[in-house]
């Protein structure tokens, strides 16, 4: 196991950053750390649409309330 530089926990889940930027979870059903994430060299705006700016609003919105503009 590498060594982990951050951890967040919540009441059910446990997770952990180590240096090379790798996301694991904590399995407590077999006691083991799982990964999530490949670390830095994963590309930052992958999930971003064709043209949409890192950080840009979505371009989909939730229809507004009856009477609201």
């Amino acid at each position: 196991m590498t060594k982990l530089v951050q951890i967040c926990a919540s009441a059910n889940d446990l997770f952990g950053l180590d240096g090379d930027g790798v996301v694991y979870q904590y399995n407590f059903n077999t006691n083991t750390w799982m990964t999530l994430g490949h670390g830095r060299s994963d590309r930052r705006d992958s999930s971003l649409t064709e043209g949409q700016a890192a950080g840009a609003e979505p371009t989909s919105r939730s229809a507004a309330p009856p009477g609201r503009a």
